[in-house]
């Protein structure tokens, strides 16, 4: 079996707190003692090792401190007109939009506030305009003060049609290094702009500006001074420069109502240390009331931030805790994907597991309760977000940030009116990342996704002390996860996803007793030892394809394990199971297989394969997988972008002999495939490409002319599809697109059924 679309071990997300409810928590269980089998005997190392204490955060249901202001719900340039970012997916993971202030009438850029206005009309989100990317040119371009005033009046005349939609504007952005501070800049040689520093002049042209603002509109709410930098412990001048800013800001009347400035850097820690030492010091040391705060970019910016579930939580956590009013992601890779939180499908824009982790929390209900997570390992381990609902007597905590197991702790559950029994619920929001692409960076990943995971949702007692102590196995770093106590009641209904003790057994060994605590449903099936052992599912599926089945299981045995895996008759490779810490009462974790399915009803069958290992479900869904040519491994030609991205999306420039684009897929099964690849030719005439299979002769994909390339104002879509029927072998395949007749660009390539 070939784990490619997906990590290959995915956490087991265990919410059975068997200590914590009083209940004695089973031991390790050799494998042949479960099995039914005469053949189940399992090497020594089947016990399960000794492991750390896992990392705690604690709820405290007790501590709550008003409403939610989910600050962090928030993109720089998140929506666009190209690509038609859709309404309903902002409104549905955001709250705050930095985008480009418009001059009156100039609806020209797609991320401008003009451009983007109409679309939020209706919706909860509100954006902030910022007038500096007026200027143009980065650092900005300084053409005069006739010039920006003349922009700022036109900019201020431009927002009276969408005040209805605006939350702030910015006047200035990140003033303290954007504006030219060398000497000899424009800016600084201008003898119009007084003040005889670049710092002098920003907060110049900062009240200069306001009041031209408020002159026209003198109830619009001003946000500043948006500095880039503003960490005061690790350069001598920036506490001296906040503070110069709001002696003149105080002293000019020209105070924002919102103070904000960015955090681009690793630590979440950053905003609390900044606000609690320095900046509120500084606020009562001049006597200026508490502004609110608003965190215009945030973010690392590493490779591992924009979008990314695991990375996000750890701001919005202390964001949370530190009383943040809102803030907004950086980005670095492409607008209008809501923060990296969207992807770009043949059906349009669909949302990854970052946008569905958002989405938890916009909408999450009630007052915010305390998280603490500083008994800890690590400071930059796990963290969480959570929340008590009075009306719904819920309590939920959104999480995730670190790899390995996490205890989560509701404290005062009984106090709160829940109990003896609660229903308890975890579910994730899945960062799928692909090992055979090329680049591998954690944002470059985030496939688009039909929903989230649940692998747990039984009814549990609390602890004597109202207390419950709900375990997270083996969580992974980069996923979201959200854990729910609410009043007990039955599970919900989760179509994709199929428990093995409901299957068909033949063999095996059915296990629904005190050893079951860790298992997602009423138990789960072990004793799989026989040669004839199997757990048959039946899956359906709207319509026939390839799909992406998740297994949820426990291998105690030390080393590798496998089943074979049949859709009906036909065979269709194995499921390999890494070694687990145990077996399904102590340890599980998942792993996934692509399968083909037809329409309707499936039987898929996992039988004995060599080794040993215990079904807990299956979940099993469409394979939304779509291998991008720009991630792909690329020869003798060029990684472009589309107009106003920054991080490339399609190979262009397969001109030469010898230019080639080779992607890795992975098939289910043996046999007739079609490959559909996005593509663009803007010459006249036809094109097409040679494409090898593992280096074998495919034939030749056919490419009509469509009279544009990829690098046009509709972006990708003018792309079109063409396709070739190949024959791939069951697992990873090579296919490789090669310059042949005429010009081409690649945009992706996708796999169906033949």
């Amino acid at each position: 079996m070939r784990r490619r679309a997906f990590p290959a071990g995915r956490g087991a997300l265990v919410a059975a707190a068997v200590l914590a409810l009083g209940v004695a928590a089973p031991g390790p269980v050799p494998h042949g003692t479960r099995a039914a089998a005469p053949n189940a005997a399992a090497p020594a190392s089947a016990e399960a090792a000794p492991t750390a204490a896992p990392e705690l955060i604690t709820v405290d249901t007790g501590r709550q401190s008003g409403a939610l202001k989910k600050a962090g719900l928030g993109t720089l340039f998140g929506i666009t007109t190209t690509p038609d970012t859709p309404v309903s997916l902002t409104d549905g993971s955001q709250v705050l939009l930095a985008q480009h202030q418009s001059l009156d009438g100039d609806r020209s850029y797609p991320s401008s506030t003009e451009a983007v206005a109409a679309k939020l009309r209706g919706t909860g989100v509100r954006m902030v305009g910022r007038y500096n990317d007026l200027m143009g040119g980065w650092p900005y371009v300084w053409k005069g003060i006739d010039d920006w005033m003349g922009k700022v009046d036109s900019a201020t005349r431009s927002l009276q049609k969408y005040k209805d939609v605006l939350h702030s504007v910015a006047p200035l952005n990140e003033p303290d290094n954007k504006l030219g501070p060398h000497a000899g800049s424009p800016f600084m040689t201008d003898p119009r702009v007084p003040g005889a520093t670049y710092d002098a002049k920003v907060e110049w042209l900062w009240t200069e500006t306001v009041r031209r603002i408020r002159a026209l509109d003198p109830q619009v709410r001003i946000m500043g001074p948006n500095y880039e930098h503003y960490n005061p412990w690790e350069a001598a001048d920036r506490q001296p420069r906040m503070r110069n800013f709001l002696v003149n800001a105080k002293n000019t009347g020209t105070l924002p109502g919102i103070i904000g400035w960015h955090s681009l850097g690793p630590s979440p820690g950053d905003v609390p240390e900044t606000l609690t030492r320095y900046y509120r010091p500084l606020e009562r040391e001049l006597g200026i009331s508490p502004r609110p705060v608003m965190i215009e970019e945030y973010g690392p910016g590493n490779g591992e931030f924009e979008g990314v579930p695991g990375t996000v939580i750890k701001h919005w956590a202390e964001f949370a805790r530190y009383d943040v009013d809102s803030a907004a992601m950086g980005i670095y890779t492409n607008p209008g994907l809501l923060g990296n939180t969207l992807r770009r499908t043949s059906e349009g824009l669909k949302p990854n597991g970052g946008w569905y982790f958002a989405n938890w929390y916009r909408q999450l209900q009630g007052t915010r309760i305390d998280v603490s997570r500083w008994d800890t390992r690590h400071y930059q381990g796990s963290d969480g977000v959570a929340s008590w609902d009075p009306a719904a007597r819920t309590a939920t905590l959104l999480a995730g940030g670190d790899e390995g197991d996490i205890d989560v702790r509701f404290l005062g559950l009984g106090a709160r009116g829940l109990g003896p029994q609660v229903r308890v619920r975890i579910d994730y929001a899945d960062w799928t990342t692909d090992p055979a692409a090329t680049d591998r960076r954690a944002e470059r990943a985030g496939d688009p996704q039909t929903g989230t995971y649940n692998v747990y949702d039984k009814v549990l007692t609390l602890g004597a002390d109202g207390h419950l102590t709900v375990p997270v196995r083996r969580m992974e770093r980069l996923d979201g996860y959200r854990i729910t106590v609410q009043p007990a009641g039955a599970p919900a209904a989760y179509p994709t996803k199929y428990e093995a003790e409901d299957a068909r057994q033949n063999r095996t060994a059915l296990h629904l007793g005190s050893d079951t605590a860790l298992a997602s449903g009423r138990g789960y099936v072990g004793g799989i030892d026989a040669a004839d052992s199997s757990v048959a599912f039946t899956v359906n599926a709207a319509q026939a394809g390839i799909h992406v089945m998740t297994v949820r299981y426990a291998n105690g045995t030390g080393a590798e394990s496998r089943h074979t895996v049949r859709v009906g008759t036909e065979s269709q490779g194995e499921v390999v199971y890494p070694a687990t810490n145990g077996w399904a009462n102590t340890a599980m974790r998942t792993v996934t297989k692509r399968i083909a399915l037809a329409a309707g009803a499936n039987t898929v069958t996992l039988g004995k394969g060599p080794g040993h290992a215990e079904l807990d479900y299956v979940d099993v869904r469409p394979d939304t997988h779509r291998y991008e040519a720009e991630l792909a491994t690329v020869t003798d030609a060029g990684l472009r972008h589309y107009r106003w991205n920054e991080f490339p999306d399609y190979v262009g420039g397969i001109d030469r002999s010898g230019a080639s684009v080779e992607f890795t897929v992975e098939a289910p099964r043996s046999g007739s495939y079609l490959l559909d690849v996005g593509y663009a030719n803007g010459t006249p005439d036809p094109a097409d490409h040679v494409v090898t299979v593992d280096g074998a002769a495919a034939g030749r994909i056919a490419m009509p002319s469509m009279g544009a390339w990829l690098d046009t104002e509709r972006q990708d879509a003018v792309a079109r599809r063409a396709t070739l029927r190949v024959t791939l072998h069951e697992g990873l395949n090579r296919v490789r697109l090669a310059k042949g007749t005429g010009y081409a660009e690649l945009d992706w390539l996708a796999l169906r059924l033949d």
